[in-house]
This record gives C-alpha cells, sequence and structure tokens, in this order.
C-alpha cells in the first residue's frame, strides 16, 4: 500500500493571466476534479509540489488538505515552462477511496539473474510499466521483478507470471513479455540502436495557457 503524501492547498479565485503574479511569488495554480465532484480551482506552494510530485511518481495518492477538508488525489496533468522546466499547472483527479481505479505501475527489476552475473546473457526489459486495477488505498508504488530465476538464455517473465495481491486485478495481456535474457553478444547491436522508450507518459503537459 502507497504512503500517502499530504500537500497543502488553497482555493483560488484568479484565472489566465492574473496567475503569472501568484507563480512569481511560488504559488502554482491547480485544479481537482473527479466523479461527482465539482471542479475547485487552487493554489498549491511550488517547493512542496516538486516534493510531492517526485515522492507520488503518479501511482501515490497525494492528500490535498484545503482548511479543514482532505481529498485524496493522483496527479495526472502536469504543465510545465517548454523551456525552462518551470512548473505552471497541474491537474489532480480526485480519487473515492471505495471506487476501483485503473492506473499504470512501474516494473522494478530487482535481484540478478545468475546467467547475467556469468556474463552468458544479457536482462532486455520490454514492459516498464503495467496496467492495473484497484482500490486507491491498495496503489503500489511499484512491481518488483524477480531476476534472480532466469538462469539462460532465452528464459522470460511474463505478466502472467507476476504474482500480486489478491486486491490488485492486472489489466495488461498475460501473454505480454516483462523481461527476458539474450545472448550476451548482442549488446553492442542493442547499444547501436536508438533507444525508444515504452514507458507511458502518466503526467502530460498542456500547451501554455491551457488549464489556468
Amino acid at each position: 500500500m502507497s504512503e500517502n503524501i499530504v500537500l497543502e492547498a488553497a482555493v483560488r479565485d484568479v484565472v489566465g493571466k492574473h496567475v503569472r503574479h501568484y507563480r512569481r511569488q511560488g504559488q502554482i495554480p491547480a485544479t481537482v476534479y473527479g466523479p461527482d465532484f465539482s471542479p475547485m480551482n487552487l493554489f498549491v506552494g511550488e517547493v512542496e509540489l516538486r516534493q510531492a510530485l517526485v515522492q507520488a511518481a503518479g501511482t501515490h495518492l497525494i492528500e490535498l488538505h484545503l482548511d479543514q477538508e482532505v481529498i485524496p488525489t493522483l496527479a495526472r496533468d502536469v504543465q510545465r515552462h517548454p523551456i525552462r522546466g518551470d512548473l505552471l499547472h497541474v491537474d489532480f483527479y480526485r480519487v473515492a477511496m471505495d471506487r476501483l481505479i485503473r492506473t499504470e505501475v512501474p516494473v522494478l527489476l530487482v535481484g540478478e539473474s545468475p546467467a547475467v552475473a556469468r556474463k552468458e546473457a544479457i536482462a532486455i526489459q520490454h514492459l516498464n510499466s503495467i496496467e492495473i486495477e484497484t482500490l486507491p488505498g491498495n496503489l503500489l508504488p511499484n512491481i518488483e521483478v524477480d531476476m534472480s530465476q532466469l538462469d539462460s538464455v532465452g528464459e522470460q517473465i511474463l505478466v502472467g507470471d507476476l504474482k500480486l495481491p489478491s486486491s490488485i486485478r492486472i489489466i495488461t495481456s498475460f501473454d505480454e513479455v516483462v523481461v527476458k535474457l539474450d545472448y550476451a553478444e548482442g549488446v553492442a547491436e542493442i547499444e547501436d540502436t536508438p533507444a525508444v522508450s515504452a514507458e507511458p507518459e502518466v503526467l502530460t503537459a498542456k500547451k501554455e495557457g491551457e488549464g489556468d
């Protein structure tokens, strides 16, 4: 279960170009929305927001504390300056703790394959994340995949081989390969091939000026 992250928030009455003055003071405009919930415009502190986004990584709950109200959310959309990378706006999705949600959870390879240790093979990771369905309170920060069980070239771990708590349902096809061992001679060829990230973009950017 993920550890919740607390982020103080304040109601925001200003919109559009008027928020620039507040950004310069370290207050980032945000919006929280969700099912059966009227969208709210908020301000959150820039320093605290940066820390929360790093900790959350899209799979941890962020509790927005608004006066006496606590709103459980997931960071869903982050707008940054295209050059400087400054935070401009954030959308938070309010979750209902008793309703199932679907989200992508990062895959984390742990342990070492004996074949890789012997330099007989290399490990090729095919999936960087897996889609799951669960209650918000049961979200995992990542899904660990034990590499120590792979001992020879050609061995692989499929999504269907993963052991997760019964409270979590895997949506990704069970036939998908998570990681596979290949011949070590293929290292040079693989390194010369341009890398294409398979990691889904959980936090997407908006065009500047949208979402204020």
